[in-house]
């Protein structure tokens, strides 16, 4: 069984975020998908499985934690290597059916790697979150009141993950550091992660709930800040605009976003192909 390395979110090798690849995954288990992305330390890994047509594939997400119902980068990595390992032509279109919902994916061949753009649907708005329960959320990663952008509310976003999404100001962003673990009860307002923003520089952080590991570039909140902007009146309905992530863990990263007139939420970004690799065990025995 193989597996490949990809950088996506990155107009070059060995930026943006990283991406282990199962393109046939048939023969593993849950537990064994998940004990090989805890091998691998990335911060997601896809697993594939052929569909009933040649685009369709089915697709199961793990974290070095968790299973996860959606998730952005792995599914702009992996429908470029389909597109690599499956069609010859500049353009191609695939459907990724993960356990939350169906995802329809257009990639393009470049002269450097794929592009690809995933629609996320139309995103959710769930609680406004007040003032206390922000700052609850702001102390966890070490900020003071002072470094919360009070203009716009922290609120809950998803396109199929739901994020609290809490406005920080741009030296609040540089500080952050996650402190401690996340209350679950606090996530108890229908939230799975804390997505930092800088509204001024469409730049943002996040870490897993433990606060162990930050993310390098996050496609799964990449959609609710763009429909979140877009309700606020702060970016432009039609049109595509780029947020930033990466810069503090020396992986800049550009996700490209749209919210279209129907409010449909695009993501998308440049995939490089770095490596292959091949497992020298039994899967079966995993």
């Amino acid at each position: 069984m193989q597996y490949w390395q990809l950088d996506v979110f990155a107009e070059r090798p060995l930026a943006g975020n990283g991406l282990a690849v199962f393109d046939d995954a048939r023969g593993l288990s849950a537990s064994a998908m998940q004990g090989l992305t805890q091998e691998l330390r990335q911060f997601e890994s896809i697993f594939l499985l052929p569909g009933t047509t040649a685009d369709t594939f089915s697709a199961r997400i793990f974290t070095v934690e968790e299973e996860l119902p959606f998730a952005g980068h792995p599914i702009i990595g992996a429908a470029a290597l389909l597109h690599h390992l499956h069609s010859p032509a500049e353009h191609a279109d695939w459907q990724l059916q993960l356990t939350a919902k169906t995802v329809q994916i257009h990639t393009q061949r470049l002269a450097q790697g794929f592009y690809a753009e995933m629609d996320q649907g139309v995103a959710e708005f769930g609680a406004q979150l007040s003032a206390a329960q922000a700052a609850e959320f702001a102390s966890a990663f070490g900020l003071d009141r002072d470094e919360q952008d009070m203009r716009y509310p922290a609120t809950v976003v998803s396109t199929g993950l739901p994020y609290v999404l809490l406005p920080v100001t741009g030296p609040g962003l540089a500080k952050a550091k996650q402190q401690r673990a996340l209350d679950l009860e606090l996530l108890a307002c229908g939230a799975a992660f804390v997505f930092l923003l800088d509204i001024d520089a469409r730049e943002g952080r996040t870490w897993d709930p433990a606060g162990v590991i930050e993310d390098i570039a996050t496609g799964s909140a990449a959609g609710p800040v763009a429909a979140y902007l877009v309700a606020h009146g702060l970016a432009p309905r039609g049109t595509p605009f780029q947020l930033n992530q990466g810069r503090f863990l020396q992986r800049p990263s550009r996700l490209q976003v749209c919210v279209g007139q129907d409010d449909r939420v695009r993501v998308g970004g440049h995939v490089q192909l770095l490596a292959r690799a091949e497992l020298l065990v039994d899967p079966s025995t995993l």
